[in-house]
């Protein structure tokens, strides 16, 4: 029977310095001017969005590298396991997935890729339900089956009040951008699963009061409720929206299981100071 284990990107936000028996974490890459920095272990999400607060500078973000993806395979292989399950940031935001397919190839370990269309929270709960099935003695196939039910019955929902950064980034254009901050618009927008996990406008609203309601709003209306879902809000630098947001949902809800945290550095870097997200996923199916 074949030794399985887990292999994530540092969007999952669990710690890379950690000791995850099982789990192997590659760090993706924050670009700052002529300098790139591995995420969590050379820079943190908090380090990229107080610089962006004082300065405004614009960051960018990559994959993790090839050697990088390499090197926990082979940590893995060394640690006695002979294949692998791979649950990377959505393919809309990242090429994350192929990178993995590559090393893997190159390490010569049989990999199973799963698309969480998603990252942070959604992201950790798959990779942590993976790992509770592999303890189960349950096959790859059942894993696989099991998670993408999971990502089914997931979602993110953000808003930011400030375009500039969607700009630079190339997410918007410079057009929108413009439009959006001369009218004081707040665009509302959701991961999109038929794309992969890419980013779609939801709506636009005129305060970020309105956007937090329709943030909480949007969770509601996919389904997720306080018995069979967790919740992430996260934020970036933005405590007091993100506590709106929670106050919003558990209006509708009821106490939820709700993680507050800040957004991880690859989406908080485009989506710039003020922005908030909020994702649910279903509870792995025993």
């Amino acid at each position: 029977m074949s030794k399985i284990a887990i292999i994530a990107d540092s969007g999952c936000q669990i710690d890379i310095n950690g000791e995850h028996e099982g789990i192997y974490i590659a760090p993706l890459c924050i670009g700052h001017g002529s300098q790139t920095y591995l995420d969590q272990l050379e820079i943190t999400s908090l380090d990229v969005f107080n610089q962006m607060k004082e300065t405004d500078d614009m960051y960018t973000t990559s994959q993790p590298s090839t050697g990088s993806l390499m090197k926990a395979m082979e940590d893995a292989k060394r640690d006695g396991y002979d294949e692998l399950i791979g649950i990377p940031i959505a393919t809309g935001l990242s090429s994350t997935l192929n990178g993995m397919q590559v090393a893997a190839d190159t390490v010569e370990m049989p990999i199973t890729l799963i698309d969480s269309q998603g990252t942070a929270h959604v992201q950790k709960k798959l990779v942590e339900a993976a790992r509770k099935l592999v303890e189960k003695g349950q096959s790859v196939s059942e894993i696989k089956e099991k998670l993408e039910d999971m990502v089914k019955h997931s979602g993110t929902i953000i808003f930011t009040p400030n375009l500039n950064h969607l700009k630079k980034g190339g997410r918007i254009t410079p057009a929108v951008a413009m439009l959006g901050n001369m009218l004081k618009l707040v665009p509302v927008m959701e991961l999109n699963s038929e794309l992969g996990g890419k980013i779609d406008t939801l709506g636009k609203v005129r305060t970020t009061r309105k956007a937090c309601k329709m943030l909480a709003d949007r969770v509601v209306e996919r389904g997720a409720n306080a018995k069979d879902y967790t919740f992430a809000i996260e934020d970036v630098l933005a405590p007091e929206e993100a506590q709106r947001v929670r106050d919003y949902l558990e209006e509708q809800l009821g106490p939820c299981q709700v993680t507050m945290r800040e957004l991880p550095s690859v989406v908080g870097a485009h989506m710039g100071i003020g922005g908030v997200g909020i994702q649910f996923i279903k509870n792995l199916a025993e």
